[in-house]
């Protein structure tokens, strides 16, 4: 397994923004752009139909035994497949410090032998990374949107080798997005059509 590494910031990034009302607690790149919601009183729950449906992993794998997750955010994904399936081993892979900061802010749990947050750049990880995931979970934004290093023809190869047989990728891609039809086809072309 490729060991993280430290990374510098990049140049004029913004600060997360958290906000809480006494209910929930929100966390956004950009004012009008929340990239995770929580419950306060149901921290594990979730919120934003977006992450409900990249759940449907377990339609095609209902007992992972890893799970590697692109992207933190405020942990909304890591948080439900920590509780909800505690035989997998889960790696997350998230690009920004300041981002893993928020971790206690947004309940999630410790590093333990089953979760793993890791300070690293999810493209070069998982180009290394051998072949043991059941489960990739792909949800890696900033403030402008899918970064091009994360819907790539080298990033979606890699994280189709970083799967095991009958493993399942799960990527957030918007359909407004206007690499959309792009970013399908690499997907297409990287798993030999097998695209849902």
């Amino acid at each position: 397994m490729p060991a993280p590494h430290d990374l510098p910031e990049p140049p004029a990034v913004a600060a997360p923004l958290v906000v809480s009302d006494g209910k929930r607690r929100t966390l956004a790149f950009t004012p009008d752009d929340v990239q995770s919601e929580m419950l306060l009183a149901r921290p594990d729950a979730l919120v934003l139909d977006y992450t409900r449906a990249m759940m449907c992993f377990a339609l095609f794998a209902p007992r992972p035994r890893h799970i590697v997750m692109v992207g933190l955010g405020g942990g909304s994904l890591a948080k439900f497949c920590h509780r909800h399936f505690p035989a997998a081993r889960i790696t997350v892979l998230e690009i920004r410090a300041d981002v893993i900061a928020l971790r206690d802010l947004f309940c999630v749990p410790p590093d333990d032998a089953r979760l793993r947050v890791l300070h690293c750049d999810a493209a070069d990880y998982l180009a290394r990374m051998p072949g043991d995931a059941d489960v990739l979970l792909v949800d890696g934004f900033d403030g402008r949107g899918l970064p091009p290093a994360l819907a790539s023809t080298a990033f979606y190869t890699a994280c189709r080798r970083a799967l095991r047989p009958g493993g399942v990728l799960v990527t957030n891609i918007f359909t407004y997005d206007p690499g959309y039809v792009s970013f399908l086809q690499r997907l297409r072309e990287a798993f030999d059509g097998r695209v849902v």
